[in-house]
């Protein structure tokens, strides 16, 4: 699964468990007050995820435009040294 597929999962997770959340606290009122903070515990975990994901993409998309300018440079590098020769 990609970083991006699981982005979207969890955002949308977060999202349909807090509205849960909300549809048990006021459906149950008092006795469901244990649930209601289980179930945000729950989406909150699932932002946490979210974000998570977002960090590791962008870590891995960093690392890989780093590898890119290295072969750039050295590419420049070697081109200028056969210009110099000429």
């Amino acid at each position: 699964m990609s970083h991006k597929t699981a982005i979207k999962i969890y955002e949308i997770a977060s999202y349909v468990l807090i509205l849960g959340a909300t549809a048990i606290y006021f459906w149950m009122k008092q006795q469901g007050l244990s649930l209601t903070m289980l179930v945000l515990a729950l989406a909150i975990f699932c932002r946490w995820m979210m974000d998570r994901h977002r960090f590791k993409a962008c870590d891995e998309e960093n690392d890989e435009l780093r590898n890119d300018l290295r072969r750039l440079t050295q590419a420049l590098a070697e081109e200028k040294k056969k210009n110099n020769k000429q």
